[in-house]
């Protein structure tokens, strides 16, 4: 078996300390200080996001909505990632997870993601420095994210 390549256990390490809730690994050893990361979508949660603190926000509110997110084996059964070139990793994963949200009456529902995406990650300096997630139901991740995060009423909801 040969060795994995560096960038591969770089984005695999990463998926490692984001299931386990590790967001200082990723901060001060994953992510590059300039890092750009792009999730499309019409939800709460979509649009680009500048900096590893963006990301560890939007991180963390993946974690509030119970997601766990894998590498997909169908394309690699020993890792779901592959090298592009010297500076870039391509990967499968699986968002997927339940959480309990409650209507304007109080009444709680569950709502469930499986959403099947593949991620572009251009590494600089050992470092992730740019990202682009493509998402293969977009459809069913904007309705999870907007079910999941209300938005609050206008004007509140208006920047100043």
């Amino acid at each position: 078996m040969a060795d994995t390549h560096p960038n591969i256990a770089l984005v695999q390490r990463m998926y490692e300390c984001f299931n386990r809730n590790d967001m200082a690994t990723i901060r001060n050893e994953i992510f590059a200080p300039d890092l750009v990361w792009n999730l499309p979508g019409r939800h709460p949660l979509s649009g680009t996001k500048n900096g590893a603190e963006e990301v560890l926000a939007f991180f963390a509110q993946l974690v509030r909505a119970n997601i766990q997110v894998t590498l997909d084996p169908q394309r690699d059964p020993s890792t779901g990632v592959d090298t592009f070139g010297d500076d870039t990793v391509v990967e499968v994963h699986r968002g997927q997870g339940t959480t309990t949200v409650r209507d304007a009456s109080g009444n709680e529902s569950p709502v469930t993601l499986n959403a099947l995406n593949c991620t572009h990650y251009r590494i600089q300096n050992g470092r992730i420095a740019r990202v682009q997630v493509y998402i293969s139901d977009q459809h069913a991740v904007d309705n999870f994210f907007n079910t999941v995060y209300q938005l609050r009423p206008i004007p509140d909801r208006l920047a100043a």
